[in-house]
């Protein structure tokens, strides 16, 4: 049976602990506040929001999600940055914010070493495409014209940087070619030369392509997911010609460096119990996105590896002012 003199050491052994050791114990005690870098009403927010609301219910806490724009993310990150590493902001990033932008351009900070991986979230990959009316059938058929008539066919960006000019460079890397590129301010105006003719070809996030080749307004060469894409089926992956050809966009969760590791880990665990949800499923398959579950461990390997393949890819392409 206890003493009353055991009850009094335990109690004053209880309220000498650190104050953060005390907080990590009941963690989470308050709302989180969830930073999404990019707009409202956008695919991001909506799957921060859903997140949000599976996360709340899984940790017995709300997760408020807070848009904070500016410089591409760069703002939002930079506030995810300083936030305080106590469990209590956390924010959803992407590959072309943490492995692609700091070859881009200066960054206040250091996206491998700055933050905390937590968990995967979901992605999509690009697809290559030209109009309907356009005597080009196939990849390999894109590459041959290509390489007869070098810097003849013209490719069209959404702009520098972008997802679209870098599976550009991919393409002309991997196959050793060299297109005229166009970097439009946007992938509409894009879209709009390429069923006009005004430009060869283009590549497109898979959500944007689907529509128009449903309508049969382009064809699909292939897309760059690591597999077929699930809608087009019928259409090989890059990856079937040209090996290791990968580029999915994808969306992740991280928190500021030095999270505890209890922390860290609750999160990566709910995230994956997320992944495999009824409810989640519906959500990426509504918008086209594919699920991508991946620990924080996965997630820490995964940034580090795009970031010095994306370095490597970006050291080697031509310098452009638009």
């Amino acid at each position: 049976m206890m003493t009353r003199r055991t009850l009094v050491k335990s109690a004053l052994a209880f309220t000498a602990l650190p104050a953060a050791t005390l907080a990590q114990q009941r963690w989470p005690a308050r709302p989180i506040r969830l930073i999404c870098p990019l707009s409202a009403g956008g695919p991001t927010d909506a799957l921060a929001r859903q997140v949000a609301r599976q996360l709340d219910t899984a940790l017995g806490q709300p997760l408020v999600v807070e848009n904070v724009l500016g410089a591409a993310g760069q703002v939002g990150l930079d506030q995810l940055r300083r936030s305080n590493p106590d469990g209590y902001t956390i924010g959803i990033s992407a590959n072309t914010i943490q492995a692609i932008a700091p070859h881009l351009r200066k960054l206040p900070y250091d996206t491998i070493k700055d933050f905390t991986p937590l968990g995967g979230l979901a992605g999509f990959p690009y697809a290559l495409m030209v109009s309907a009316k356009s005597p080009i059938n196939s990849v390999q058929d894109l590459v041959a014209r290509a390489r007869a008539d070098p810097g003849r066919l013209v490719a069209g960006s959404a702009g520098v940087g972008t997802g679209t000019e870098l599976t550009i460079a991919m393409l002309a890397q991997r196959a050793d070619l060299s297109f005229n590129q166009v970097n439009y301010k946007g992938s509409a105006p894009v879209t709009q030369d390429l069923l006009a003719g005004n430009i060869d070809f283009t590549m497109d996030v898979i959500s944007s392509t689907v529509p128009l080749w449903k309508q049969g307004m382009v064809k699909v060469l292939a897309t760059t997911g690591a597999r077929r894409h699930k809608v087009i089926k019928d259409v090989p992956a890059m990856n079937e010609i040209y090996p290791g050809f990968e580029f999915s966009a994808w969306f992740a969760m991280y928190g500021p460096a030095n999270l505890p590791d209890s922390v860290t880990q609750r999160i990566s665990d709910e995230l994956l119990a997320i992944q495999k949800t009824q409810e989640f499923q519906m959500f990426v398959d509504n918008y086209g996105l594919d699920a991508i579950p991946a620990s924080a461990e996965e997630l820490g390997k995964s940034t580090r590896d795009e970031f010095a393949r994306w370095g490597e890819l970006i050291a080697k392409m031509p310098k452009r002012d638009s």
